[in-house]
Parts: C-alpha cells; sequence; structure tokens
C-alpha cells in the first residue's frame, strides 16, 4: 500500500535515486538539481511512499511564468503548469502509483488557478506516453533530432 504526500527534505536521497534512474531525457538531474526543485517549487512537489516509509516515486511541476499573451491566447489559457520530472520505480509500477502521482499534481495546479498543463516526455518512454493520454493529455507536436558528422552533408541525405 501507498499514499502521496508533500515531498520534504528527508526524501531527497530516494528522489534523487529515483531521478538518476529513470528520469533522463538529456542529462541525469544532480542531487543539486532536485535541491533546487524542492526549494523552488515545494508547493508542487509530491511523493509516493510506502507504508514501510520507502519512497516509491515522486512527480515535481511548476507554473511556466513569462509566457507571452499572445500565445496564451493561442493556448486558450490563462495559466500554465509544467510536470517537469516523474518517476515510478521500476518494481513498484503498474500499482496506480504513477497515475495517482500525476491526479494529485494536476488537482493541486487546478486549484490553485492553472488552467493548462504541459509536459515533455521521450519518445522511447511508451508506458508514459500511455499514462499521460489516459489522463486526458494529446501529442500537440514531435521534437525530433538528427546527429550530422563534422562533414558538410555526411550522413544527412543530401
Amino acid at each position: 500500500m501507498f499514499h502521496i504526500r508533500s515531498c520534504i527534505l528527508n526524501d531527497l536521497a530516494a528522489v534523487h535515486s529515483l531521478a538518476s534512474e529513470y528520469t533522463s531525457f538529456d542529462a541525469t538531474p544532480t542531487r543539486a538539481d532536485i535541491e533546487d526543485l524542492l526549494q523552488r517549487n515545494p508547493e508542487y512537489f509530491y511523493v509516493a511512499e510506502h507504508g514501510s516509509g520507502k519512497i516509491l516515486g515522486f512527480i515535481t511541476g511548476y507554473e511556466r511564468k513569462g509566457i507571452p499573451e499572445e500565445v496564451l491566447r493561442t493556448w486558450k489559457a490563462n495559466r500554465v503548469g509544467y510536470v517537469d520530472l516523474m518517476a515510478v520505480d521500476m518494481s513498484h509500477r503498474e500499482k496506480g502509483i504513477g497515475t495517482k502521482l500525476l491526479i494529485t499534481l494536476l488537482e493541486h495546479f487546478r486549484t490553485t488557478g492553472l488552467d493548462l498543463v504541459i509536459l515533455d516526455v521521450p519518445a522511447e518512454q511508451k508506458s508514459a506516453v500511455i499514462l499521460y493520454k489516459k489522463l486526458g493529455f494529446h501529442v500537440r507536436a514531435y521534437n525530433m533530432r538528427k546527429t550530422l558528422d563534422n562533414v558538410i552533408g555526411a550522413g544527412s541525405g543530401i
């Protein structure tokens, strides 16, 4: 059994371990990164804790500030939340932990007046994509990349 609660300083070693193992996008978060996330946005940082006290997963987000008014109008939004990092220990997946973490954060976003939430997810994280779609997220864009050799045109098909 598990429950969701706000993250506290004593959780950061376990959170960092999970982040190091499961959240790498382009760079693995450092312990200092995780501490900074908690310091900047403690109200949007949650952990899933087993009855034994073990941290099984976490989620953190924040309100995106400084979005131009014309973009907000296009998005039909006033305030935008961003899901920054989320991870669930591999041995505890498929038990509703990720769903409960995400629902908790989304509900907090809603109650604090945010009306749109965005996130980025690596394409290979198929289970995360399924979870996000199940909870109403939809693909709006693709972020693509291609590695080029140092020689002009090499490997590019041109």
